[in-house]
């Protein structure tokens, strides 16, 4: 009703002649006949006429079908003769220069003769004619002296216009509680834009109780006659579940009747639900052919949209220069995020010539609306000296408003440089509390690196048990990881075998390749499942062509055992066992050598024997230090050398390989005091060299 008024108020001040108008109709003459009607109406002329808009009057007909002249003519019949209703269409035709020239003096004359008979047409009119221009009316009080004349003569529009006076206090005392009651009054006679304000007025609660379903069903009235404003706000009731049942597809078609009137927020609306699919079915070119309406009609948010749109290429071909532009119209309505997208266009030079000054300037404009992503993008150029002098303070100063802006990204960083004292005092309490609230926004990230740092020094292994589990229940891959070996080894929470192969699980599918390993271990030794080798090789295999050693010697072993439908190969045992100990591990190193000692799957070659099992010996692999002495004690693929297989036997013996002890003895037995002491000094000098390992 607000928009119509203010539309009549602009056509009035364009069209109408602006003049002095008479106070009054002069007064009738004492001659001219005047009769009442039944309802205390009175008339003037000599004969009670036909109602000037009967069906069969011809003054109607003439006027309907675009004949101004001809209804003009056969209005002034009935004026001259008294009738209001056609004196008010005579005013109505005069201010409109409808049939005669336009003139708003006789316009005003003949309203005011129509009005002063009880006319609610041409008192509203009168009304609204003084409430734009009250120079012309008689007193300041004629605009709402006729307004609430026509309104209580039952006038939905004046009803409505008087309700907008009361709501916003223009023209009237501002009174919510009369603006309802007014709209009331307009809305059940079925006048939409009455029913529509009375829907808002219930559903902000503003001169009545709140009440959404009362809301819902005034917008639905209005809604049904097709008052655009109407339909936007039952698709938003009916989109939240306000007073109504949520459903997407009815929310998504409300809206599309409201935009297909060209009602900007309802054309946003449905671009936003194509582009999501949420009560239509997805498609980006209807969204960004909505998101263009709506910013044609200079809606930011749209323009921002449309420009996102043409930066990315989605529903559109990708265009840098017209998503500048887009940018560029939202950035200059003092939209933020407009701003900061049109600076990373300059910083990138997309549409535009690289210009790093602008970037920053843009930047420097959003950030300064406190837009957290563009305080970030400062505070990078500050830390870094990307663009401004390099400025530590002043960068820091820009993350710390960003993270308390709510940037995840700035908390995060904030808490490591807490964390590890870079550029502020070590403070773990203030890293903690930053790492906790981006956690706590759900940030797998964040999560994650809480785990750990719980886990750190076990210093709270149920809260790293804990965080682990949010993070790993979002599918972070490293957390399910984390949490499947706390659950196997009992750490934090119960030793679980079964929860541990099922997080173990998740993060192999995800191809954590560790957790791919593990699953074929937990397979092979019936861990947490019953044993089942042929799983067991499945996921070792994965394991073993992504590269990794452990998966690599154990499904050699499988192949050496011929388990898990495996045909037994001890030569291709010998081609995992080589891949393994390519990258250093000792167990495979030593099962090569000792396939190389014995023939097994390769040719028999001693020196192949020794130079593995020296590989692995040098790594403290008691079972390689055992091997490589006793190819020293009979030089085999070496020469003979009693004092180093002592060396090695008494390194194999000290690190827990018993069956090394009988070995040593007889290699002792054999060595005169000199040599044994010999290689006694040489193992203690071995272990004080290794002694980190």
């Amino acid at each position: 009703m607000r928009k119509r008024a203010l539309l009549w108020a602009v056509t009035m001040a364009v069209t109408m002649e602006v003049g002095a108008v008479q106070a009054a109709a002069p007064p009738a003459d004492s001659t001219v006949k005047k009769w009442q009607d039944d309802q205390g109406v009175w008339h003037y002329g000599d004969a009670r006429p036909a109602s000037p808009d009967a069906a069969t009057n011809n003054a109607a007909e003439a006027y309907q079908r675009g004949d101004y002249v001809t209804a003009f003519g056969e209005y002034m019949t009935w004026a001259k003769q008294g009738d209001p209703r056609a004196q008010a269409m005579i005013g109505l035709m005069y201010l409109r220069g409808q049939g005669v020239a336009q003139n708003q003096r006789t316009a005003t004359e003949w309203l005011r003769r129509a009005a002063m008979q009880g006319n609610g047409d041409a008192q509203f009119h009168l009304g609204m004619l003084y409430a734009v221009q009250p120079e012309i009316a008689p007193s300041e009080k004629e605009a709402s002296f006729w307004l609430i004349k026509s309104a209580e003569r039952g006038n939905p529009e004046a009803q409505s216009v008087l309700a907008t006076q009361y709501a916003t206090g223009k023209g009237q005392k501002r009174d919510d509680s009369q603006a309802a009651q007014w709209y009331r009054k307009a809305a059940e006679q079925g006048y939409a834009a009455a029913q529509f304000e009375l829907g808002n007025f219930y559903a902000g609660g503003r001169g009545v109780s709140r009440n959404d379903k009362e809301a819902v069903r005034w917008y639905q009235q209005a809604a049904q006659q097709g008052h655009p404003g109407a339909q936007f706000a039952l698709g938003s009731m009916i989109a939240t579940g306000r007073g109504i049942v949520a459903n997407d597809q009815d929310a998504a078609q409300w809206y599309l009747k409201a935009a297909e009137q060209n009602h900007t927020e309802a054309q946003y609306n449905l671009a936003v639900r194509y582009l999501s699919g949420r009560g239509v079915s997805q498609n980006a070119e209807e969204a960004f052919r909505w998101f263009r309406k709506a910013a044609e009609q200079g809606l930011d948010l749209a323009e921002l949209n449309v420009g996102r749109m043409y930066a990315e290429g989605q529903g559109v071909a990708r265009n840098d220069a017209e998503a500048v532009r887009w940018y560029q119209a939202a950035a200059d309505r003092n939209l933020p995020l407009a701003q900061y997208s049109l600076g990373r266009m300059y910083a990138e030079g997309r549409g535009l010539p690289r210009d790093e000054r602008q970037a920053l300037l843009w930047f420097r404009r959003a950030a300064d609306q406190d837009l957290p992503v563009a305080q970030l993008e400062l505070a990078n150029s500050y830390l870094n000296g990307r663009g401004v002098v390099l400025d530590e303070a002043k960068g820091l100063e820009l993350l710390e408003q960003a993270a308390a802006g709510g940037s995840a990204e700035a908390q995060l960083r904030l808490a490591e440089r807490y964390l590890k004292g870079r550029g502020v005092s070590r403070d773990e309490r203030v890293g903690l509390n930053w790492l906790r609230q981006v956690a706590e926004q759900g940030q797998v990230e964040a999560q994650y690196r809480l785990g750990v740092f719980y886990a750190r020094d076990g210093q709270n292994e149920p809260q790293a048990a804990d965080w682990y589990r949010k993070a790993a229940e979002q599918g972070h891959a490293a957390s399910q990881a984390q949490l499947a070996a706390m659950y196997a080894k009992g750490i934090g929470v119960s030793q679980d075998e079964r929860q541990a192969l099922r997080w173990f699980r998740e993060a192999a599918q995800q191809g954590d390749v560790e957790s791919e390993f593990n699953v074929g271990l937990f397979y092979a030794t019936g861990r947490g499942t019953p044993r089942d080798d042929g799983q067991a090789v499945v996921w070792l295999r994965k394991a073993a062509n992504r590269g990794l050693a452990a998966a690599q010697v154990n499904l050699g072993l499988m192949y050496a055992d011929g388990r898990g439908g495996l045909s037994r190969s001890e030569a291709q045992a010998a081609e995992w066992y080589r891949k393994a100990a390519d990258q250093n591990l000792s167990l495979a190193q030593v099962l090569l050598g000792l396939l190389y000692a014995t023939g097994r799957g390769v040719p028999h070659d001693d020196r192949q024997a020794f130079g593995w099992f020296e590989k692995a010996a040098h790594h403290n692999f008691p079972l390689a230090q055992y091997g490589l002495g006793m190819l020293y004690s009979h030089g085999r693929g070496v020469e003979q050398d009693r004092i180093k297989a002592h060396l090695w036997l008494d390194l194999a013996v000290s690190g827990g390989y018993a069956d090394a002890g009988q070995p040593l003895e007889s290699v002792a037995s054999r060595l005169r005091e000199e040599e044994l002491a010999q290689a006694r000094q040489l193992a203690q000098e071995w272990r004080m060299a290794n002694a980190q390992n």
